[in-house]
């Protein structure tokens, strides 16, 4: 991804002041308890700000920022002549843990869960997408510790590839391998040995060889529980791409699936599903893992469809339609709640909808001030956040009822919520 510079537009915290109150006699009560402070992460169009949700206090706002897959480390590139400045942040408090430098122009494409490691390369020529396949016949890797304790390893691969993630113990770096390197049409998912610096196969859950799947990646949930990376694809080209680029649709439907990488055991799968999701735009689907990993649920909103998919054995084993009502065309988000009862969707148009994961039941839908682009929830699952486009909307998770709004400019996305 690249640096960005992040422009910040206003900010105002609503909320309730907390004051103590005297009692009649010389007895007073403690005043009370202030409301938690939650620290987020919120994507804009114009980077990353990490912000504190009670005081309104902006803790960073750097510009783009790459986060670890559990959210937990924001990391961000700055030049320095003919060099690179490697900085690493907490993004619970916006404090700067460390800053290396390295040789070249790189900027960050994934870090590990350790905060060991992080891979960068060359800058995407300005408008380009990581998820958009660059032709190329090499490829050069850069794997550094972001404390600059080890040694900075620099891999020269032939080929075409684009890092994805590390592995739990950071001995490996998966990678997206794209076919045929100088004019990509599909896909496939190899690793990087960092030991010897070789390039290997990731065979299938059930051992099955690697396969080339056409495919555009639309959205991606890291999931801490089961270690694995769980990506929303469509087979459908884009503009981005000729007529050359592999196309696995059904009826001239676009067709989406999930693709399953465990970031433990090494092993990548390709999950369908079902037909009645085919035919919208992805961009009107959205992924939710259960609390305890065993479950991963897809929702539909065009279609007012859901599916959920065991992760354990990768199947589907319940699906069904949703009464979202009469929804407009806009980007779909979905969060599960801390006790996993009830999945919040969020769709264009003003309202929140909330689902009963043991039905699959709309239980009703709360009332918000703009469209829903991002939901993010606090650690103990109390609030909900809810970006709107210009503002963040802060949600009690038991009553419906706005607590609070953050007001930001061109929030897109909630990266990360965290309590200090």
């Amino acid at each position: 991804m690249r640096t960005r510079s992040m422009i910040l537009v206003s900010l105002v915290v609503a909320s309730v002041a907390c004051t103590g109150r005297t009692d009649v006699g010389e007895h007073r009560e403690a005043p009370a308890a202030p409301s938690p402070q939650d620290v987020l992460v919120l994507g804009t169009r114009d980077g990353t700000v990490i912000v504190g949700s009670s005081s309104g206090t902006v803790l960073s706002s750097e510009g783009g920022q790459v986060a670890a897959p559990d959210g937990s480390r924001l990391y961000a590139t700055s030049r320095a002549g003919g060099s690179t400045i490697l900085e690493a942040r907490d993004s619970s408090t916006g404090d700067v843990l460390s800053t290396t430098e390295l040789d070249g122009r790189l900027d960050v494409r994934a870090a590990s869960l350790t905060g060991r490691a992080v891979a960068l390369m060359r800058p995407l020529p300005a408008g380009v997408d990581s998820a958009y396949a660059l032709p190329r016949t090499h490829t050069t890797i850069v794997v550094a510790d972001p404390t600059g304790d080890e040694r900075t390893r620099r891999y020269r691969l032939t080929g075409n590839f684009e890092p994805e993630a590390f592995s739990v113990d950071d001995s490996r770096l998966f990678l997206i391998q794209y076919l045929p390197a100088e004019a990509p049409t599909s896909y496939r998912v190899t690793f990087l040995r960092l030991l010897n610096g070789k390039v290997e196969p990731v065979f299938g859950r059930f051992k099955t060889p690697p396969e080339r799947m056409p495919g555009i990646r639309l959205a991606q949930v890291f999931d801490p529980t089961s270690e694995q990376l769980y990506t929303l694809y469509t087979n459908r080209a884009a503009e981005h791409y000729d007529d050359g680029w592999a196309d696995a649709s059904y009826d001239d439907r676009e067709v989406s699936f999930v693709h399953v990488l465990n970031l433990r055991d090494g092993w990548a799968y390709c999950a369908g599903l079902p037909r009645a999701l085919w035919g919208e735009p992805a961009r009107a689907q959205a992924m939710a893992p259960s609390p305890d990993g065993h479950f991963l649920y897809i929702v539909d909103s065009m279609k007012g469809r859901i599916a959920v998919m065991n992760t354990r054995s990768l199947k589907i084993t319940r699906s069904g339609r949703m009464d979202l009502g009469s929804l407009e065309q806009g980007l779909t988000t979905a969060r599960m709640s801390a006790d996993g009862r009830t999945l919040f969707v969020g769709v264009g148009g003003s309202s929140l909808a909330r689902i009963d994961t043991g039905t699959l039941e709309v239980l009703g839908r709360w009332p918000l001030p703009g469209d829903v682009s991002g939901l993010g929830l606090s650690e103990d699952g109390a609030r909900l956040y809810a970006a709107l486009g210009g503002s963040v909307a802060i949600v009690d998770t038991e009553t419906g009822d706005a607590t609070g709004t953050l007001a930001f400019g061109r929030v897109e996305s909630i990266l990360h919520v965290a309590t200090p």
